[in-house]
């Protein structure tokens, strides 16, 4: 019999560098969070990133400093340092190389002002009312979940006969959990606007406590964290999450001067099991500055 070694867990390598991005990181350091050699793991990971790992980190550092422009009014040399750069110069060139024009071209690209604008005077989209908007505090919580890479398009949340859907479920079967009191979560970790459509990051799963036994390597556990945040309650299709999405940054949050803070938007989906797509109803949560 011939043993075949599994494949990589790249979920602690996810958490790792996400949780820990403005920390330098060898590659020895990382491929040890699985088992594996440096040469192993760096070729399966390019296979599924299409990225070595060292323009990974790079290219989320980058991201991350490109919507903290879209969202602040913060020094262009300050955003740049706190991504790892020590001086403008540096900061411009590797920008423009990965997001496609330099720091102070994006700002001017991406800033949407609005002045003069009543926001009781704001179209709403379907699926929104005017009691749809909520300021909430929210306490840290723990999920399982699954990633998704690709377009938001692809998976705009718990589509039931998604492979994803299919795995969670599988699980909680597998646990006798199915109709437990979890709360279903999806996390949409990047900016369309910024990040390439093919390496958009989505994480769809559930809650889960902390004491819970481990995890199968196919799914990782990540904390959403406590804070203040914006809740919009929405009703309607999933496939046009998105468009929401859209209309809450680019129009909502400039219009009502809402100070959104640099980490993922995520969502609750309330009854994900729902047949009719229609009454599917979903709560979107945007991280607020206090």
């Amino acid at each position: 019999m011939v043993f075949v070694k599994p494949k990589p867990n790249l979920y602690p390598v996810w958490k790792q560098i996400e949780e820990q991005l403005d920390k330098e990181f060898g590659l020895n350091q990382i491929a040890f969070l699985t088992g594996y050699s440096d040469w192993h793991f760096h070729r399966f990971f390019k296979t599924i990133q299409k990225e070595n790992i060292k323009s990974y980190i790079k290219r989320l550092r980058l991201e991350k400093a490109a919507y903290e422009l879209k969202i602040t009014n913060f020094p262009i040399l300050e955003i740049g340092m706190e991504a790892g750069f020590a001086s403008h110069e540096a900061f411009t060139k590797a920008f423009k190389r990965v997001i496609g024009c330099t720091p102070s071209e994006f700002r001017k690209k991406h800033q949407k002002k609005i002045s003069n604008v009543n926001l009781s005077k704001l179209d709403l989209p379907i699926g929104l009312t005017k009691f749809s908007f909520q300021k909430k505090k929210i306490s840290s919580f723990s999920i399982l979940y699954i990633r998704h890479i690709g377009g938001y398009d692809l998976l705009p949340g718990p589509l039931p006969n998604s492979k994803e859907m299919i795995q969670l479920t599988s699980l909680l079967k597998k646990w006798n959990e199915l109709n437990n009191d979890h709360k279903w979560i999806g996390i949409s970790q990047d900016d369309p606007e910024v990040t390439p459509n093919q390496k958009i990051r989505f994480d769809l799963g559930f809650t889960i406590g902390e004491s819970h036994p481990d995890l199968p390597n196919e799914f990782g556990k990540q904390t959403i964290l406590g804070g203040t945040y914006l809740q919009v309650r929405y009703t309607g299709v999933y496939e046009n999450l998105p468009n929401i999405y859209n209309w809450i940054l680019n129009h909502y949050c400039i219009a009502s001067k809402l100070k959104l803070k640099n980490k993922p938007p995520w969502e609750c989906y309330l009854n994900p099991f729902e047949k009719d797509p229609k009454k599917r109803i979903t709560d979107i949560y945007i991280p607020l500055e206090t």
